[in-house]
C-alpha cells in the first residue's frame, strides 16, 4: 500500500486528480492541500511515501518545496508547465506529468513508484557511479573519475578529468549516497574529496592529482581525514 498526499491549489485540478487516484487499489490518501506549507506536517510524520504535486502555487512553488525537505518522500510533480521537466528529474522526481491527464497517466506515475519502493526493500549491490541528467541523457560518472564535490547555493559540481557535471543535490544528500564508498571524505561544508586523487596534505589544504586547485581542509574535518589517512593528527 502505497501512502500519498496530493498539493494542488487550482480547484478541478485537485478534484481530478483525487477521483483518478481513488480509482487505484493500492494507493491510500492521507490528506489534500490547497499549498504545499500545509503539507508539511503530514510529510513531517513520516509516514507519507508518495506526493503528487502541483508546481506553480502561491507562497511556496512545488521544486522549491521539494528541495526544502531534508528527506523527502518520493514526488510526483502534476503541472501544466513544461519548463520544470528537467529541473525536476534532476530532483529524482518519480514522474513529470502534464496537464490534462487522465486515469492511466496517473496510474503509470503509481506503478513506478510501487516498483521504486520495492526496489529499496530490496538488497541492492552497492554502486560505483553516479547518475548526473543532462536534458534528454542519462550520464554514468564512475566514482573512480571524480576528483572533488562541491557544492553552490542550490546545486553541487562534479569535478572529473573530462568535465565539470552539475547535479542539483544537497552536498548532505551526496554524501549519502556515497557513504559506501570509502575514498570519499568530506573536509569541509561546501566539499567532498576522492582520497584516491589526493597527492598530500599541507596545513590546512589537500593538493589533488589532476587538479589545479587545493581543497581547503575544515578544522572540524581534520581528525577524520588523518584517520583514513592511517596517521596521528600532526596538530
Amino acid at each position: 500500500m502505497i501512502n500519498c498526499i496530493v498539493i494542488e491549489d487550482e480547484p478541478l485540478a485537485q478534484e481530478a486528480i483525487v477521483s483518478d487516484i481513488r480509482k487505484i487499489h493500492n494507493v491510500n490518501i492521507l490528506g489534500v492541500f490547497d499549498n504545499a506549507l500545509d503539507a508539511l506536517p503530514a510529510i513531517q510524520t513520516g509516514k507519507v511515501d508518495l506526493v503528487f504535486s502541483d508546481i506553480q502555487m502561491p507562497e511556496i512553488d512545488g521544486v522549491s518545496f521539494l528541495k526544502s525537505l531534508k528527506k523527502p518522500p518520493m514526488f510526483v510533480f502534476v503541472t501544466g508547465n513544461p519548463q520544470y521537466a528537467l529541473e525536476s528529474f534532476e530532483l529524482d522526481v518519480v514522474d513529470y506529468i502534464r496537464k490534462p491527464f487522465n486515469l492511466d497517466r496517473i496510474l503509470k506515475a503509481v506503478n513506478k513508484a510501487n516498483a521504486l519502493m520495492e526496489s529499496r526493500k530490496t538488497n541492492v549491490p552497492d554502486r560505483n557511479f553516479l547518475i548526473v541528467k543532462d536534458r534528454s541523457s542519462l550520464i554514468i560518472v564512475q566514482y573512480n573519475e571524480v576528483y572533488f564535490i562541491k557544492s553552490d547555493k542550490d546545486y553541487i559540481k562534479i569535478f572529473t578529468a573530462e568535465k565539470d557535471y552539475v547535479m542539483y543535490k544537497s552536498l548532505g544528500e551526496i554524501e549519502e549516497s556515497l557513504s559506501s564508498a570509502r575514498q570519499f571524505l568530506r573536509v569541509q561544508k561546501s566539499h567532498i574529496v576522492n582520497l584516491d586523487f589526493a597527492s598530500s596534505v599541507e596545513g590546512s589544504y589537500i593538493k589533488m592529482r589532476g587538479s589545479i586547485k587545493d581543497i581547503p581542509v575544515g578544522g572540524q574535518y581534520r581528525a577524520e581525514l588523518y584517520r583514513r589517512l592511517g596517521v596521528k593528527n600532526s596538530d
